[in-house]
């Protein structure tokens, strides 16, 4: 059993929380960026904010251990640039893989330090993801997918096989992303959307199938 602080201290907090729980560890305290939060119940009855992002960060910094006595960091930072960032501040591999007891991953499938797999969700055989990716609940990674570094694979959002997802992209809930295309870095794909051909770096589509935003 580890112990764990978990950054992030908003509503995704709250979700990894019980992620960390489900594999039977134990929360040390919750760490969020902003000072006015300190000491704040995050859930009811649960975890408080024991640190500001400042506090938790200067002895790490200096190249001490982690604080509160803790031996491990839950990254739960929605913002996928800022997780990213995050991720690299930290030790090395003091933020595990965190994949719930529910999901179904394939042993020939690579998850990369600091990713979380949520309840239900299901990754297939020979997919890679990079560090600091979100597989969110009851979403589905199939054969050969690659998702790059701080990707979101939001709620039930469906990458068929051998997709390639660029770092730091966002595929919103309920989407799907046909085989075989490419969804490039720092995209976001809206809720519900079918993406059918491939969609350049930095753009925004939305809709069925799935088209840019007018005036992305």
């Amino acid at each position: 059993m580890s112990r764990f602080l978990i950054w992030g201290g908003g509503g995704h907090g709250k979700v990894i929380a019980d992620l960390v729980r489900a594999l039977g560890h134990e929360i040390v305290g919750f760490v969020d960026s902003d000072p006015a939060r300190l000491n704040l119940e995050v859930e009811p009855g649960g975890g408080r904010v024991v640190m500001s992002e400042d506090s938790f960060l200067r002895p790490i910094d200096e190249g001490a251990h982690l604080p509160e006595g803790a031996d491990a960091v839950a990254l739960a930072i929605g913002d996928n640039r800022k997780r990213s960032d995050a991720l690299r501040r930290l030790p090395p591999s003091s933020a595990p893989t965190l994949v719930h007891p529910t999901a179904v991953v394939s042993p020939s499938a690579q998850i990369g330090e600091g990713s979380v797999v949520f309840a239900r969700a299901v990754i297939h055989a020979s997919a890679r993801l990079g560090a600091g990716v979100i597989v969110n609940t009851a979403a589905v990674v199939e054969h050969d997918c690659v998702v790059g570094d701080g990707a979101h694979l939001a709620p039930a959002s469906v990458l068929a096989g051998g997709v390639r997802v660029g770092e730091l992209s966002w595929i919103g809930a309920g989407a799907v992303v046909i085989q075989g295309r490419v969804v490039g870095r720092e995209v976001m794909v809206g809720a519900g959307a079918a993406v059918v051909s491939d969609v350049p770096d930095r753009t925004t589509v939305i809709g069925v199938p799935a088209k840019r935003l007018p005036g992305d």
